[in-house]
């Protein structure tokens, strides 16, 4: 059985606090591929240094992509054998632009934000003492600040990063259009990328500019 290493489930309102252990919780699922999840303290701990990975008998990998191929390749998942060519560009275009932009935004409204940054504090280093846990935080805001910075969308103003934030989800909204899935009427790994982002933003109680403009958006809404 595949064992799946996620984060705790700490965070009301989703099933991970992590969008990308959401896709491919969410993936399996669909798959109806049995698993054991394991949650882990330490992102540190797998291979890639983050979180999600698997242990598949003995197969340890990270990141979704290859851990989507190999789950591919020696188990025959594959939730877009019914997509043409076209929309497979589609789907990998829509993918990164969730991933890679959407996701970070939606970093910087848990972490970069005052208010929000005190309930993630809560949330994830409960358990640790004062004053360690002081320490820790602080730690934890620098660590995320810095990526945010490498990444390139720390670099921008707080409005210019919610505007990127904003028309990746209008973007969104206007591909589901009313459909029941991205790309028609069964699901693809674009979709589990959806979710797991869409509903890392507006399930917890934590405000946003995204998770208003998603709240107001009724299509997406059904689809989360």
């Amino acid at each position: 059985m595949i064992r799946l290493h996620t984060f705790k489930d700490c965070l009301p309102g989703t099933p991970d606090p992590s969008g990308f252990v959401v896709k491919l919780m969410t993936v399996l699922r669909m798959a109806g591929v049995g698993h054991e999840r394991i949650e882990v303290d330490n992102p540190a701990k797998g291979p890639k240094g983050k979180l999600p990975f698997i242990d598949d008998n003995g197969v340890v990998l990270g990141d979704t992509v290859l851990i989507l191929e190999h789950l591919k390749k020696m188990r025959g998942v594959d939730l877009d054998r019914h997509l043409s060519p076209i929309q497979k560009a589609q789907s990998h275009a829509l993918q990164r632009m969730l991933e890679e932009r959407l996701y970070w935004a939606t970093v910087y409204s848990r972490w970069m934000e005052p208010a929000n940054a005190s309930v993630e504090d809560e949330i994830f280093f409960a358990e640790i003492p004062w004053p360690i846990r002081g320490f820790i935080t602080r730690q934890a805001h620098k660590t995320m600040a810095a990526a945010l910075h490498h990444h390139g969308l720390g670099r921008h103003s707080r409005d210019e990063i919610y505007a990127f934030g904003l028309s990746d989800i209008e973007a969104l909204a206007q591909v589901l259009g009313d459909q029941e899935f991205l790309f028609g009427g069964s699901p693809s790994v674009a979709d589990a990328t959806a979710f797991g982002m869409l509903i890392n933003i507006v399930g917890p109680d934590i405000p946003s500019p995204l998770k208003d403009a998603v709240a107001a958006k009724p299509t997406l809404m059904a689809y989360v």
